[in-house]
């Protein structure tokens, strides 16, 4: 009974939750479930071996937290198959007399997590997920015979690729999603209490669109906050100089903002911008946001150790890639709640110049469906009560 129970686990899938429409969050489910029933009879058929079953439990912790703290997508394919690896290293052998309660107790398993997942939630769900996983971990290793085999070769190497996937999972996760704080601490989102959002402003300065933001930011009565890319800051200070007098917030957004250097653990990067904004402006920002809101454990030391915030978001409609501004505005505003910060994009990667027509259109449709939602646009540290800049560079 506990085996079925455990492998009902799997169902831990049927909890992660997104945003997408019907069709893609079917087949999203409908794949994973398969690739996590793929991999657990794998891991039944090679490794078999109750001394490893806690290691699979392990595994398949893991794969449920990362499962909890990311949105349904492509990310829940590879979580999936580690969950069904993890189950099925922990899996013990079952006899011909076990299979038909097995098959019951499997079945009142995944209508638990279903339930719980429509009455607590997603992360009960999971958590009832990783219980089910930690009771057929000891009826394993209960039942296994003082002295069982040895783990064949094929067994070893399965088990090591799946704790591998694991770790790869915790690291990719941990340094790339916006709200996950296993690195260290980030500011996702500010008091949920207050009807207040903040607007920031990624990859400017940028000519002619970051002073048109601010324009239309001003025609509606509001101030935002513009994280800006050191080497962008050097081409065109005037720009920032311009924000700042008009009664925006800057902040520091790297010097680069590239795909690489931010796994740096001297994080240099961070210092740079700093200088670039002692150079053009006379002021230093204190709040950072990593490019494309990767972090490292380092980078996230280096930024509390000058005094910063580390800030990333809790609402996007990727507006760098989508060129619908009606489909950028519609997302942000069904989306925005109070206290969250939204990630718009007034350039790109710091390039000053690139065309950024895309948020001129959807900018006011957003202010107005804010207002429309009863929810006031200030500054990032309005919104946080925390000092926008240092006391010195």
């Amino acid at each position: 009974m506990a085996a079925g129970q455990g492998i009902a686990a799997l169902a831990a899938v049927l909890a992660a939750s997104g945003n997408e429409g019907m069709v893609p969050a079917v087949a999203v489910v409908v794949v994973s479930l398969a690739v996590a029933l793929l991999a657990a009879r794998a891991a039944v058929v090679l490794v078999r071996r109750a001394f490893v079953a806690p290691v699979g439990a392990l595994v398949a912790a893991v794969a449920c937290a990362v499962l909890a703290v990311t949105p349904r997508g492509v990310i829940t394919i590879p979580a999936s198959a580690v969950l069904g690896a993890g189950v099925g290293i922990a899996a013990p052998r079952v006899d011909d007399v076990e299979r038909r309660t097995g098959v019951l107790a499997a079945l009142a398993g995944v209508v638990e997590i279903v339930v719980l997942r429509v009455v607590a939630g997603p992360i009960a769900a999971l958590w009832w997920a990783v219980v089910l996983v930690v009771v057929l971990t000891a009826a394993t290793t209960i039942r296994a015979p003082r002295h069982g085999a040895r783990l064949g070769r094929t067994g070893v190497a399965f088990v090591t690729v799946a704790a591998v996937l694991a770790g790869g999972l915790v690291a990719w996760v941990g340094g790339n999603d916006p709200t996950v704080e296993w690195f260290g601490h980030v500011i996702t989102h500010g008091d949920r209490s207050k009807p207040m959002v903040a607007l920031t402003f990624d990859d400017g300065p940028d000519d002619p669109f970051t002073l048109e933001v601010s324009q239309i930011l001003d025609a509606h009565g509001v101030k935002g906050t513009f994280f800006e890319v050191g080497k962008a800051i050097d081409a065109r200070p005037d720009i920032v100089r311009a924000l700042q007098a008009d009664g925006q917030l800057v902040g520091n957004h790297s010097y680069h903002h590239d795909y690489w250097r931010w796994l740096d653990p001297w994080y240099p990067e961070l210092d740079r911008t700093q200088a670039a904004f002692a150079r053009g402006t006379g002021q230093c920002p204190a709040f950072f946001r990593p490019p494309h809101g990767q972090r490292t454990p380092f980078m996230l030391a280096r930024v509390r150790d000058r005094g910063m915030h580390a800030v990333t978001w809790d609402v996007s409609a990727q507006d760098w890639s989508e060129t619908d501004g009606t489909v950028v505005a519609r997302n942000i505003v069904d989306r925005a709640r109070p206290g969250s910060i939204i990630l718009l994009h007034d350039g790109l990667d710091g390039n000053v110049g690139a065309d950024r027509s895309v948020l001129r259109t959807a900018l006011p449709l957003i202010l107005d469906g804010l207002r429309a939602k009863g929810l006031q646009p200030v500054r990032l540290d309005q919104l946080l009560g925390l000092p926008g800049y240092l006391d010195r560079c």
